[in-house]
């Protein structure tokens, strides 16, 4: 399973991005798939700790993670926040790519309506049902559940 949280934060800031990335996929994937081949990340940032690059650089960075060894369930949390709208262009071409399911949250309104997948609206309970917290709402677009 994969995770995009909302806000990305790396157990070792000190560590280069390129560093970073090869620990992660590991050497030989990183070959395979090198960091700077997914579109993702400048060369020039590529050394920088990764503690020192943007809010944005570090939510590309988790994006390359989950995309060079692509999980059975990837869960993204507003997946498009700090990301240029070319950028997000590309995730969503990406996202469908995957071996497995993909569960996305987002307020993304344009994504949203891209999106090619179920859709589940979560509303509050306003009196129907237990009153214990949020219900799934029949998608107004297409009645799927």
């Amino acid at each position: 399973m994969g995770v995009l949280t909302q806000d990305t934060t790396f157990a070792r800031p000190d560590r280069t991005v390129r560093d970073t990335y090869a620990r992660f996929v590991g050497v030989e994937r990183a070959e395979e798939v090198p960091l700077t081949s997914l579109g993702l990340m400048h060369e020039g940032d590529l050394d920088k700790p990764v503690g020192h690059v943007s809010v944005g650089q570090r939510r590309r960075l988790a994006l390359a993670l989950l995309t060079a060894r692509p999980p059975e369930l990837l869960l993204l949390d507003e997946p498009t926040n700090h990301l240029s709208p070319r950028l997000c262009d590309e995730l969503e071409e990406a996202l469908g790519a995957g071996p497995g399911a993909t569960v996305l949250a987002s307020h993304d309104r344009w994504l949203r309506k891209r999106w090619p997948g179920r859709e589940i609206r979560l509303q509050p309970d306003r009196g129907q049902g237990d009153g214990i917290g949020p219900r799934a709402e029949p998608c107004q677009q297409t009645g799927r559940r």
